[in-house]
């Protein structure tokens, strides 16, 4: 929701679907770390998931698409959807009544705002260098590392936790660092990866052997000469294993 969407409330309340939102956790990889997207409304004092309102002719796909273009600038990205969050008291009322005061807006004119919304998760992988933040008049979005995210809004928390739950359970089926690195990386990039993801320590000696013999990746007969020294050798992922792996969303 925005400025807009409150001077506009009877209008945009026609266009949604009412009782079905879409909320987005957007991973991406930089400085060594893993990161969530979140915003923030400028009269809101909590950061939120990157979500949305799901119009009337569309299907709920297409929202979370809808919402990771908006926000990101990219499309055509790795997206799924992982669980829908019903439970009775997930949204607080009274932060929707506060966020509703805060544009001046009197909580009674628009009380099917306030009923109950269920939430789609979807989580996506995007390259870092790829994503253009569009922020607008009253919303605001940064990165967070993983292991730092503050109390959201809702049962945003929740929702976080539960993604990386799923993508543990699906960690060996997923081409994670495919959608996060550049098409050359070091082998630290991806572990570090794997580590942030799977929230453990990964065995240093073992993981390069491993993901060799796993045909995930290629070494390359190069370094990145941009590093210091000793200058780390480069690899790229194996395509015909990652469309394997790609074929089995499909």
């Amino acid at each position: 929701m925005s400025k807009i969407f409150f001077e506009n409330l009877e209008q945009s309340i026609q266009n949604i679907h009412l009782g079905l939102v879409v909320d987005c956790v957007i991973f991406t990889f930089h400085e060594q770390k893993m990161k969530v997207l979140l915003n923030k409304y400028v009269l809101n004092d909590k950061w939120m998931l990157p979500g949305g309102f799901i119009f009337k002719d569309e299907d709920v796909d297409a929202a979370a698409k809808r919402v990771l273009k908006e926000r990101t600038g990219i499309d055509n990205v790795f997206l799924r959807q992982f669980h829908l969050f019903g439970k009775n008291d997930r949204v607080n009322i009274d932060e929707k009544i506060k966020l509703m005061e805060n544009y001046g807006i009197a909580s009674d004119k628009l009380p099917t705002f306030l009923n109950r919304f269920a939430s789609m998760g979807y989580f996506s992988f995007v390259k870092f260098d790829e994503v253009n933040l569009i922020e607008k008049e009253d919303d605001i979005y940064q990165w967070f590392d993983l292991d730092a995210i503050p109390q959201l809004s809702y049962n945003h928390n929740e929702i976080i936790n539960k993604a990386i739950k799923m993508i543990r359970i699906q960690f060996d089926y997923l081409p994670i660092g495919y959608q996060l690195l550049p098409k050359k990386f070091t082998i630290v990039e991806l572990r570090k990866i794997n580590e942030g993801i799977l929230g453990i320590e990964v065995d240093k000696r073992n993981f390069r052997k491993k993901m060799l013999a796993s045909n995930l990746i290629i070494s390359l007969n190069e370094v990145r000469q941009t590093d210091p020294y000793p200058k780390p050798n480069l690899y790229k992922f194996n395509q015909e294993t990652i469309n394997e792996l790609l074929d089995q969303e499909t």
